[in-house]
């Protein structure tokens, strides 16, 4: 036998099948009331909506949801491992700690980016350094208080650097104080050298 009988005879049997149902569910909608059918119209209408939000749109805004909150552990993760990446360069680069005062700048400002505080920090050389000694100053506005303090938790990691300051407090904007936001200045220096 051909696919186009086995087609023609499928739908004869369901044609057969459904044609009764068809016509009493039509004569069933002709005996309600306009009223009626306006509720049944609606009910329908509203079934739908139900089934859409349930099968289609309230699984995807969960899914979102649960992506925002899984996304500053996986910033941080990803600080974490940019931190050990760095020292891993460092280290097969055969340096013993010994960074001059230009790579130590580029770690820093790497290491700004990798915590995702490049863009609310400004950074530069400190202007009130002593001679001869290598100073940046890091300037926080508004910036998140965690990833500021994971950033300086993971500094000895990415340069040997120390804190000579750090004047940090919490962030007012529009005459209201931002609980878990700073805004402030870090000064950091390449250790001194200590004669022997």
């Amino acid at each position: 036998m051909s696919l186009a009988n086995n087609w023609s005879r499928f739908e004869q049997a369901s044609r057969a099948r459904f044609e009764p149902l068809a016509a009493q569910a039509r004569e069933a909608w002709q005996r309600r009331t306009p009223r009626e059918q306006k509720l049944l119209k609606g009910g329908a209408l509203l079934l739908g909506v139900a089934l859409l939000w349930t099968a289609g749109l309230k699984p995807a805004l969960e899914s979102i949801d649960n992506a925002h909150s899984q996304l500053p552990a996986l910033q941080a993760q990803a600080s974490r491992l940019n931190a050990v990446i760095l020292e891993a360069k460092a280290l097969d680069r055969g340096r013993s700690g010994a960074m001059s005062a230009e790579e130590t700048e580029q770690a820093l400002r790497a290491s700004l980016g990798s915590a995702g505080l490049d863009a609310l920090a400004q950074f530069g050389p400190h202007t009130d350094a002593e001679a001869g000694q290598a100073q940046w100053q890091v300037r926080f506005n508004n910036a998140p208080a965690g990833r500021i303090v994971e950033w300086l938790s993971s500094l000895p990691f990415v340069a040997q650097v120390q804190t000579r300051q750090a004047t940090l407090e919490r962030s007012v904007v529009d005459g209201r104080d931002r609980p878990g936001q700073l805004t402030g200045t870090i000064v950091l220096a390449m250790p001194s050298k200590e004669p022997r």
